[in-house]
């Protein structure tokens, strides 16, 4: 009976139902349907391994897909590959493994369906994902988007699986975890996968055109930094709206100030897409924050499309966020791309008529030259002399403009026919004969009173409106020329009626408005209480900042420090930063200071050592004996510090600067050697030891000063598996290097049991250099060149040498200066021994021995 039912399900109900499936699901929901089609599968399972397969490969390629064609429905042209699953075995591989693919273990255990989604989604995103621009990001950059993307695609859809996904992170080095913790707040904020993934996508395309080269690497990761630095920032806050470099240009347009809207409208944000498609900026993006700022980047955008020229590439701009605080909130991106042919034809077609109309022209200014102002309008450039540029006399124009200054000029003279035209900034709103003796008078400083605590529609402050009785304008302050701290309360430090003296920096000829600075507003990273910090201190921080990685404080305003979550606690099942609040006042320790990235690391956990630690911060950067306990082939040492219970470890690039070879020849369990402490994994609580570190290797300063062409003499320090280690001394530098066997003699195949006859421990010997590594930082040397060139004896003239080496037939001798072979001694002569040899041949190195 149970065979008879199982014939009925797999040759009767099992096809009805796929046939169904693919019938109803053949539409725009065929990869959503490949899901379902899994389901059926894996209810059917029972019947047999191809069912199973067939389950796991209509749900990974389903799901995927689905994820794939919801973000490409977004653009013009697809920007994600599409998956495809197929089982690789012995008979297909040759035709199935290829480049760009990735090979993922699968399980059919259900313990692991969590683990084999979070695989099978890394490694597409892996090999899939802006695969040509990721190749020349630092490594860690490149990790860091994968892990992003990975999450975003697991926390939308299979939120069961980013428990794996948490703990698989900790896999990854301390490097790409604190890079993916910087770029996740670019995705809160709705950019990563709207501007960074379409960008490098945009620029893998562009780049597979030209020939290869290293400005691709500084491109690319010019790119990422510059994205960070944007798509951290507040709306309000100010940063960099510009990416330039030699093959790629990229724009922002923030659509943010009410007050920019309501006195000039759209004209304000569309001058400057019309400046940047002078310039030929490859993309263009518009950013708002809001419901009006959502409105507002959509009127922008449809003039732009409409009647400036411009592409529009995504289809949906608006993106639901939520803040830490949980409050949600719109951000609309609008990706462009200028068309310059159409712009060009629209551009004197939109000055015809404002020319009918006699409205303002805005513009923005390009270049400032002493006598001329070169202006951008619609996209085309004017030139203005001085005395066009206001109704007051300007000498010189470059102490009053500069570029990306913004102007509304008047059309003097125009003819379309002959595309001839005259502008003019007299007497407009942006004439500066309003405050060219206010900017002029820099030295100034002006006792003012605080008016108001400037905020936008989100409630966000973004500065100080001041007002002083010398002026009859309004002095805006910047909230980063107010105070140094992003976290800061305005209104508790500057209540209405405060009394600043303030310094003005410039104006702004649209609100009439003077932007200036505080007299005194101290750079937290240059006071006293920052260059008394140092490692190991503990200090009472307040926390400012929170997210599901890391947590930011302020140790006073401005000066700013962080922690990631694995820093809470040395149990890792308490380290969660929900346990924090704003504005909770916790103890920490100093781990580390960067002045130069303006960055402190701080642990909680490391308030109460272990004592791995305990160890660790007494034998740090010192030469300590250990005791191999472990040798792990091609990862490297297991070792017991003598002082320690536990065990620390050794990775095999830290053995040598060069060639170590297989190092389990060199190494037994038991040895006793000494390394130097180099790190402390505090994810691990665990050592990391290094052989290598403990001799000086001070290469930057040493290859500066080197002469490659000229011998060199060096010590023997060591032995490897081929290779002998070499100290080279000059010009006060020390530096490691590595002759290998090959490279020690032009007569004998140098064995590995040979290295200590030819180079014994502590002599020393001339080298030349036979090839220098920058990037690994390595020199390799070889004694062959100068034993070749070095001048052969006397016939007849003895010389004392070593006897090194023999075989059946020669025996061969070494110094410094001299080898050659002689025919075997009658009598045993010990190698190492010193002997007395007269040359026979030069041209074979034949000698016979006195």
């Amino acid at each position: 009976m149970n065979e008879l039912l199982k014939m009925i399900l797999v040759f009767g109900v099992t096809p009805l139902l796929i046939a169904f499936g693919y019938i109803y699901l053949f539409g725009e929901v065929w990869s959503k349907g490949k899901i379902v089609l899994a389901d059926i599968a894996a209810f059917f399972g029972w019947i047999g391994k191809g069912v199973r397969k067939f389950s796991v490969e209509q749900e990974y390629q389903g799901t995927i897909n689905s994820i794939i064609q919801n973000y490409n429905q977004n653009f013009e042209s697809p920007i994600l590959p599409k998956c495809k699953i197929e089982w690789v075995t012995a008979e297909n591989q040759q035709n199935i493994l290829k480049e760009g693919e990735a090979i993922i273990c699968l399980s059919f255990n259900k313990k692991d369906h969590n683990l084999n989604f979070y695989n099978a989604t890394l490694n597409f995103v892996q090999t899939g994902l802006i695969a040509t621009a990721k190749d020349y990001l630092d490594k860690q950059s490149s990790k860091a988007i994968d892990l992003l993307t990975t999450h975003i695609i697991l926390r939308n859809n299979r939120k069961e699986v980013l428990t794996t996904f948490r703990r698989k992170l900790n896999e990854f080095d301390d490097e790409t975890k604190k890079e993916f913790e910087t770029l996740v707040p670019t995705n809160d904020k709705g950019l990563f996968l709207n501007i960074l993934l379409p960008e490098f996508h945009f620029y893998g395309e562009l780049i597979d055109t030209l020939p290869p080269s290293s400005e691709f690497n500084i491109e690319a990761n010019g790119l990422f930094n510059w994205f960070k630095e944007l798509a951290t920032r507040e709306f309000d806050e100010r940063t960099n709206l510009k990416y330039i470099s030699k093959n790629l240009k990229v724009g922002v347009i923030l659509v943010a100030k009410d007050e920019t809207w309501e006195s000039q409208g759209a004209p304000a944000y569309t001058k400057w897409a019309d400046y940047y498609a002078t310039e030929n900026y490859n993309s263009v993006y518009i950013l708002a924050r809001g419901s009006n700022g959502y409105e507002r980047a959509t009127t922008v955008t449809k003039i732009l499309t409409h009647s400036k020229g411009f592409d529009q590439i995504n289809k949906n701009p608006k993106i639901k966020c939520v803040s830490a605080e949980g409050q949600e909130y719109i951000v609309t991106c609008y990706s462009l791309r200028p068309n310059k042919a159409t712009i060009e034809y629209l551009a004197w077609e939109s000055l015809n008529e404002h020319s009918k109309n006699g409205r303002l022209v805005p513009a923005i200014v390009d270049s400032v030259q002493k006598d001329t102002v070169v202006v951008n309008a619609f996209g085309l450039k004017f030139e203005l002399v001085n005395n066009l540029l206001s109704d007051i006399e300007i000498p010189d124009a470059r102490k009053v403009f500069k570029i990306e200054d913004e102007l509304y000029l008047t059309i003097i003279e125009f003819d379309n026919n002959t595309h001839n035209i005259i502008l003019s900034n007299k007497g407009t709103i942006s004439d500066p004969k309003h405050f060219i003796e206010a900017v002029l008078n820099a030295d100034k400083v002006y006792l003012c009173k605080v008016e108001k605590i400037q905020v936008d529609k989100q409630g966000l402050q973004r500065g100080l409106k001041v007002s002083t009785p010398e002026l009859n304008h309004w002095i805006y302050i910047p909230r980063y020329k107010a105070t140094p701290s992003r976290f800061l309360d305005l209104t508790s430090k500057f209540p209405i009626g405060t009394e600043l003296d303030v310094v003005i920096d410039n104006y702004t000829s649209h609100s009439s408005n003077f932007i200036g600075h505080l007299q005194i507003l101290s750079n937290p990273w240059e006071n006293n209480t920052f260059k008394k910090l140092k490692p190991n201190d503990i200090m009472n921080v307040t926390v400012k900042q929170i997210n599901e990685f890391s947590v930011i404080c302020e140790i006073e305003e401005g000066l700013e420090c962080g922690f990631p979550k694995q820093e809470i606690s040395w149990d890792y099942a308490e380290c969660y930063t929900s346990k924090f609040k704003v504005d909770d006042k916790i103890e920490v320790l100093i781990v580390a200071i960067d002045a130069n990235k303006k960055r402190i690391d701080v642990s909680i956990k490391r308030l109460s050592k272990t004592p791995e630690l305990e160890y660790f911060d007494m034998n740090s950067k010192k030469v300590v004996d250990v005791e191999i306990t472990e040798i792990i082939p091609e990862k490297g040492l297991v070792v017991k510090y003598l002082e320690g219970r536990n065990t620390g470890f050794i990775h095999w690039s830290e053995i040598g600067y060069g060639s170590v070879g297989r190092f389990e020849k060199i190494y037994q369990k038991g040895h006793k050697i000494k390394a130097m402490v180099s790190e402390f994994d505090a994810d691990k609580n665990g050592l990391k030891f290094s052989i290598k570190r403990q001799f000086a290797h001070q290469f930057d300063d040493w290859s500066e000063a080197i002469d490659v062409d000229s011998p060199l003499m060096g010590k023997v320090i060591g032995y490897f598996e081929n290779s002998a280690q070499i100290e080279l001394y000059q010009n006060g530098k020390t530096v490691q290097a590595f002759i290998l066997r090959k490279n020690v003699s032009n007569f004998a195949f140098v064995e590995r049991d040979d290295l200590h006859n030819y180079l014994p421990i502590d002599s020393s010997f001339h080298f030349y250099i036979y090839e220098i590594n920058e990037d690994r930082k390595t020199i390799s040397l070889t004694r062959a060149r100068y034993l070749k060139d070095f001048e052969h004896p006397q016939y007849g003239e003895k010389v004392k040498v070593k006897y090194v080496k023999e075989n059946q037939v020669k025996g061969y001798f070494y110094s410094d200066e001299l080898e050659g072979w002689t025919n075997i001694p009658e009598k045993d002569i010990k190698f190492g021994t010193t002997i007395e040899v007269i040359p026979v041949s030069h041209s074979t190195g034949e000698y016979e021995i006195v």
